[in-house]
C-alpha cells in the first residue's frame, strides 16, 4: 500500500480555503462563546494543527490501518474486508476508534479525493475543537470557582478529559449518536442538516451535548415567486443512555429554556444503556466493522431515537429518507 508523502504536500500549512472554512466551522462550534478566544490565540492554534502532519498520517498512510480501496464500476469504497462503504461510514468510523488507510492513489478519482478531503477538514476541526474547548472550560473554572462550585467542577473535569480518550459507555453513546449524524449528513445531503458539538459552556450551562442545524428550502411568496429562501432551525439535543435520569433531565431543560436560549429548542433523547452495551458487545465480536455499534442496535430502536432527534425539523420527503436509512 502507498504512503501519502505529506513532506511534498507543504499546501496544507497554507491552504487559505481549507484554513476559511475551519475558521467557519470553528465559529458555529464557540457560538456566543467566541469573544473567550482572543484572535491571536485562535491562529496560534491554527498554526499548531495545521503543523501535526503526524496525526494525519495516522489515518492517511499507516499501513496497520484498514486498508482503503474504490471500484469505480460499482462507485463504492472498500475498507478491510468490508465493500460498499460509503463515505460517511468512513469520515464518521474515527469516532469509535478505527483507523483507515486512505492511500495516496485515491486521488485518481472524484469520490476519493472528496473523502481524502473530507476526512482531513474532519481530523483537524476535532483537534482544533479540542484545543479551543479546553481553553474555554479552563477559563470557566476560574470564573465560577466562588460562584458555583458544581458548575466549576464540571468545567474542570471537561477540561481534563479534553483530547483524551474516554471509555466511558455514556461518552462512547455520544460518539455514536454524533457519528452516525455526521455520517448521514455527508451521505445524505437531501436531509439538509449538519451536526455541531456543543462546546464546554452549552455543555455544563445550557445542558447540550449536540446540535442538529437544518436548511430547509422554501419558495419565495410574494413579488419574488421564483427567489429561493431557506428556513433555518437550530436544535439543542441532551443525551443520555440513564433512563433513571428523565425526570432529572427534562427539569434542567425547562429551567434553561426559561432563562433564555439562543436557539429554536432543545430537546430530551435516550437509549437504553443496556440495549447500547448488547450493541457495543456484538459490535466487536463481529471484529468492529466500520459502521460501529449503531449497526447492531435494534431497527425500532434506531428509528425511535431518529424520529426524536429531527422531530420538527423534517419535511415529510425527508422523513422517509430518514426511515429508509433506520431500517439498514
Amino acid at each position: 500500500m502507498e504512503n501519502v508523502n505529506f513532506e511534498r504536500k507543504p499546501t496544507l500549512e497554507n491552504d487559505k480555503e481549507l484554513r476559511e472554512k475551519l475558521k467557519q466551522k470553528v465559529r458555529l462550534f464557540l457560538d456566543e462563546q467566541s469573544e473567550m478566544i482572543e484572535d491571536d490565540k485562535l491562529s496560534k492554534i491554527l498554526d499548531e494543527t495545521f503543523e501535526q502532519n503526524e496525526i494525519l498520517e495516522n489515518f492517511f498512510a499507516d499501513k496497520n490501518s484498514r486498508a482503503t480501496s474504490y471500484d469505480k464500476y460499482k462507485k463504492s469504497f472498500k475498507v478491510g474486508n468490508e465493500e460498499k462503504v460509503s463515505i460517511g461510514n468512513i469520515v464518521a468510523s474515527r469516532r469509535w476508534g478505527i483507523n483507515i488507510n486512505l492511500p495516496e492513489t485515491l486521488e485518481n478519482f472524484g469520490e476519493g479525493k472528496k473523502v481524502r478531503k473530507i476526512m482531513t477538514e474532519s481530523i483537524l476541526n476535532d483537534l482544533i475543537c479540542q484545543k479551543l474547548n479546553k481553553e474555554i472550560a479552563t477559563t470557566l473554572v476560574t470564573e465560577t470557582k466562588n460562584k458555583d462550585s458544581l458548575k466549576s467542577n464540571a468545567y474542570s473535569k471537561i477540561a481534563e478529559r479534553s483530547g483524551a480518550e474516554n471509555k466511558q459507555l455514556g461518552v462512547l453513546a455520544e460518539q455514536i449518536v454524533i457519528g452516525v449524524l455526521e455520517g448521514l449528513s455527508i451521505d445524505k445531503p437531501d436531509l439538509g442538516f449538519n451536526i455541531i458539538e456543543a462546546n464546554a459552556y452549552q455543555d455544563v450551562q445550557n445542558k447540550i451535548d449536540f446540535i442538529i442545524h437544518t436548511k430547509d428550502k422554501k419558495r419565495g411568496a410574494g413579488i419574488n415567486r421564483q427567489e429561493t429562501v431557506f428556513e433555518e432551525k437550530s436544535t439543542g439535543i441532551q443525551f443520555t443512555i440513564n433512563k433513571s435520569e428523565t425526570e432529572h433531565k427534562l427539569e434542567q431543560i425547562s429551567k434553561v429554556k426559561e432563562r433564555g436560549i439562543n436557539i429554536d429548542d432543545i430537546i430530551y433523547v435516550d437509549i437504553d444503556n443496556k440495549i447500547l452495551q448488547t450493541a457495543v458487545r456484538e459490535w466487536k465480536n463481529k471484529g468492529k466493522p466500520i459502521a460501529g455499534p449503531w449497526k447492531y442496535i435494534p431497527k425500532e430502536i434506531k428509528s425511535e431515537v431518529l424520529k426524536n432527534l429531527f422531530n420538527g425539523l423534517l419535511n415529510e420527503e425527508q422523513e422517509k429518507s430518514l426511515q429508509k436509512f433506520a431500517e439498514i
